[in-house]
């Protein structure tokens, strides 16, 4: 095979096959077979003959039908990530020709995460990319945790699936018939979770794309949907009033968490798995211990409708610890242990709060919005929450000094509804009421 051609002849295609079937799982061989026939075939005059010989020297029995471009999409992309890696490769021996001490952490070699948290890097604008396609509005966005592609929820009732670094769309997941309310990837990156108007769950394959499950049981709205870190279980809030907790595997509902007066809008899983964060209409936020449902604290302080929770996590030294101090809380009390003992809230009222979630105590109140918070985040350096508005404008609050110190202005023509920060490359999505999603390069 010739890099920048896909002439294959008879002969190469299956030794091509062969010697990768070698290097590959049988699900994949399977796919790369299929693939490679899709290719043949959608080239009759040139290929008809080895189309018909390498179906049956590959044993694929199911149709494959032709005009996919399956082949040509995994070779691009190939193309595209060598080429990334090989200007990865040469900015790491120019730094090491001058004396400078690499990390492959922080570097940014194949296969690493950019280390955003020993930085600041931060959203700026003008936004390096809009996308658009989506028939109404962004309502979820989520990144891959490996890989450059991210996932765009729409009351369209459609998932559409990018690459951000390239601002390609790649393909359309269908089958919800109610808007998208929510996404999330587990932690491998192996399966996408989605949920809907529909009062349904749908599992997708990332590998083919392919609706694996639907969960159901939920008996009004799904407004949101979490991935447990060991990504064997789901966590799902409904405007039933309940969360449940479903088994990736089965399908089952494993427990259901009653607790709150009316739609529960949000909900945010701790890093330690144990502890699961809900919030909504009844503006009050309960912190739940998973394993048995039992309510440990229940924070109240917003003055209207919770509509979006995140946890984070860091040391005794986080600048959380210091709002604190400023907050007149005795930060000795405040141990830091768990890892994962901090949470941030947006809300109708406007406000963007702090929580030490298991104490119960606010931490931090922020009124930087002139209009509801739609979405929060921590910065990974967790000196910074970024949070989303019907303001149309993206925020970076620093907790430190308890203000505002960045504001994106019209980062929407309409309403920003969802916010994902990238792993893999600083970037920030922003989503939004104008049908459009942005990729803000942080620098």
């Amino acid at each position: 095979v010739c890099k920048g051609s896909l002439h294959l002849s008879q002969k190469s295609v299956i030794v091509l096959a062969s010697s990768m079937s070698l290097l590959l799982t049988e699900r994949q061989r399977v796919e790369l077979n299929s693939a490679i026939l899709e290719y043949l075939l959608s080239q009759p005059d040139a290929f008809g003959k080895s189309a018909e010989i390498f179906k049956q020297e590959a044993l694929i029995t199911e149709k494959v039908d032709a005009g996919k471009g399956l082949l040509e999409k995994k070779w691009t992309s190939v193309v595209r990530l060598q080429k990334k890696v090989m200007e990865l490769e040469a900015k790491i021996e120019g730094l090491k020709s001058r004396g400078v001490a690499v990390d492959p952490v922080s570097s940014g070699e194949p296969g690493a995460k950019v280390d955003m948290g020993e930085s600041k890097l931060l959203p700026r604008p003008p936004a390096k990319n809009t996308l658009s396609g989506h028939r109404a509005a962004v309502t979820a966005v989520v990144t891959h945790p490996v890989y450059s592609f991210f996932a765009s929820g729409s009351e369209d009732c459609t998932i559409r699936m990018w690459d951000h670094e390239t601002a390609q769309y790649e393909r359309t997941l269908k089958g919800h018939t109610g808007p998208i309310t929510g996404l999330a990837f587990d932690t491998k990156g192996n399966t996408l979770a989605s949920c809907s108007a529909d009062m349904s769950i749908k599992l997708w394959d990332m590998t083919t794309f392919v609706c694996t499950k639907t969960l159901k049981g939920h008996d009004h709205t799904i407004s949101a949907v979490v991935f447990m870190p060991n990504g064997d279980q789901v966590l799902s809030c409904s405007r039933d009033q309940t969360i449940k907790l479903w088994e990736v595997a089965s399908g089952y509902c494993l427990r259901t968490y009653s607790g709150h007066s009316d739609w529960v809008k949000t909900i945010a899983v701790s890093g330690d798995g144990r502890h699961v964060a809900s919030g909504g209409v009844d503006q009050s936020i309960i912190i739940w211990e998973i394993s048995n449902s039992h309510i440990v604290q229940t924070l109240r302080g917003h003055e209207h409708v919770i509509e979006t929770l995140c946890y984070g996590c860091k040391p005794r030294d986080a600048a959380a610890i210091m709002a604190a101090a400023a907050a007149g809380v005795d930060s000795a009390s405040i141990d830091g242990t768990d890892e994962y003992s901090y949470l941030v809230s947006g809300s109708r009222d406007r406000s963007v709060k702090l929580w030490d979630p298991l104490k119960g105590v606010c931490l931090q109140t922020f009124a930087a919005h002139e209009n509801w918070v739609r979405a929060v985040l921590f910065h990974p350096s967790f000196k910074y929450i970024i949070s989303a508005s019907d303001d149309k404008t993206i925020r970076v609050l620093d907790i430190k000094e308890g203000r505002c110190m960045r504001t994106i202005t019209d980062a929407h023509s309409h309403f920003v509804t969802c916010l994902s920060l990238s792993p893999s490359y600083p970037a920030l999505l922003s989503g939004g009421v104008d049908k459009n999603i942005s990729i803000w390069n942080c620098a």
